[in-house]
């Protein structure tokens, strides 16, 4: 048993002991706060609601923001063709007939197809490496938009648009749960 083990076994009251239904015992120390007992009989650290709420309240503040700002990128995004067609971008790229819908549906192929597999990357390497990955792919997809001259070029970059979006709800969810 190592130092911290043995001062947090040692400042558990036996007084009060609960048993919940997946084996832990809750025992509550001398301040009144729980001490999480594990089946194989080491404790668990606790922590007081506020020093629980003083933490939350700090990822909050650090994390929330960014999660809005590349969640403004990625629904802008969603508009962006929209409002390039608008301004004739059929017209710039020499578009003909069906094109600019099959523009539109290309990025949804690579979405669909990608999704599970980044997710999975994101789980493995975690989120806080991964989205900002998707994030510069994205953002560079996006730039090299206005780059292209031709229907080929967009669909490609759609293509890759939509490989690099996919994941980025469910690992914002992630994110956010771990």
């Amino acid at each position: 048993m190592d130092n911290n083990q043995q001062s947090l076994e040692s400042s558990v009251s036996e007084k009060e002991q609960l048993t919940t239904a997946d084996g832990k015992t809750i025992e509550v120390n001398d301040q009144g706060e729980p001490v999480y007992i594990t089946a194989e009989g080491s404790a668990l650290a606790s922590i007081s609601p506020a020093a629980e709420r003083a933490l939350t309240r700090k990822f909050d503040l650090r994390i929330l923001p960014v999660l809005a700002v590349m969640y403004l990128f990625n629904s802008l995004d969603k508009s962006n063709l929209g409002n390039a067609k608008t301004h004739g971008l059929e017209k710039t790229l020499g578009l003909k007939n069906a094109q600019y819908n099959i523009i539109l549906r290309v990025f949804f192929v690579p979405y669909v197809l990608t999704a599970p597999f980044l997710g999975i990357l994101g789980k493995q390497y975690g989120p806080n490496r991964v989205l900002p990955l998707m994030m510069f792919a994205f953002g560079l997809c996006t730039l090299l938009v206005t780059v292209a001259k031709n229907f080929s070029g967009v669909l490609a970059l759609r293509w890759f648009l939509g490989m690099s979006e996919s994941a980025f709800f469910p690992l914002v969810i992630y994110y956010q749960t771990t």
